[in-house]
């Protein structure tokens, strides 16, 4: 009944050709919101503390850092609440890329057993992830640690399966265009968005919502680049980690047109090496 109710509510919303994105069937359409919402457990911490302002004066109109293989695969976190670590691997990966010229893939397990801050899969920060990865002197690669979507309740980092070793965390201060020159300049930047109903579905085109609370932050996410469509409709590439089966194979197009849209400007983040 859940499936059936939820694919006549994406019907109804393709065939409004006024819609700027489609919605589609993909693992969650046998959800019901709550169960759905029950997948999104960012703990909200206060400790956007010492924010950085940009001032890059030759922003392009178009950035994609995927192009420069500075992006990982997309990776599927489960049933299991660990989003703030796959945002932070998100932002590590491309720093450690940046800085090495290889693309490593890096473990969100260790994260999620590690972190003692935070609460494994009942949720986290994604600062409070690269902090740990500061103070541990390193993070495991995906392949000496690999991702059970589980709380495994030890922490099994190792020297000899260390992926990469980060130096600093940087607070990007809150709008709009402060993370898109972030974003144009230094690479991948971990997000936290409130991922309301429709996000559940999106399948392709520029997701737009005047539906969800800013203040209700619960989904960390990645944003990759950005860009403007033919239309001239302005937009942020995320990395979501919900697997291939969502989004546009594992990507959201996400509005910059409406300001600060569910809050993705509101508390963003990276790592330096």
């Amino acid at each position: 009944n859940t499936y059936c109710d939820n694919m006549e509510y994406i019907n109804n919303h393709n065939n409004n050709h006024m819609n700027s994105f489609k919605l589609g069937e993909n693992q969650f359409t046998d959800m019901s919101n709550m169960e759905y919402n029950d997948l999104h457990n960012l703990q909200i911490v206060n400790n956007d503390n010492n924010l950085t302002e940009f001032n890059y004066t030759n922003v392009p109109d178009n950035y994609d850092w995927r192009k420069f293989g500075k992006v990982g695969g997309i990776k599927n976190q489960g049933q299991c609440g660990s989003c703030w670590a796959f945002s932070a691997v998100g932002t590590m990966e491309g720093a450690h890329a940046k800085a090495d010229g290889n693309l490593v893939s890096l473990s969100e397990q260790n994260l999620v057993d590690c972190v003692t801050d935070d609460f494994g899969c009942g949720g986290g920060w994604p600062s409070d992830a690269i902090e740990y990865v500061i103070r541990n002197h390193g993070i495991d690669k995906e392949s000496s640690y690999p991702y059970t979507a589980m709380d495994s309740g030890n922490c099994n980092f190792t020297i000899d399966g260390l992926g990469a070793k980060m130096s600093g965390l940087i607070n990007v201060a809150p709008n709009d265009t402060q993370l898109l020159h972030a974003v144009a300049e230094i690479g991948p930047i971990s997000v936290a968005i409130a991922a309301e109903n429709d996000f559940q579905f999106y399948s392709s085109g520029i997701f737009t919502s005047t539906e969800c609370e800013d203040a209700d932050l619960d989904h960390a996410v990645l944003v990759v680049g950005y860009g403007v469509s033919d239309k001239g409709h302005k937009y942020y590439i995320v990395k979501n980690s919900w697997g291939t089966s969502w989004g546009m194979d594992g990507y959201i197009y996400y509005s910059r047109d409406i300001p600060d849209m569910c809050g993705i400007a509101s508390h963003t983040c990276y790592a330096e090496v």
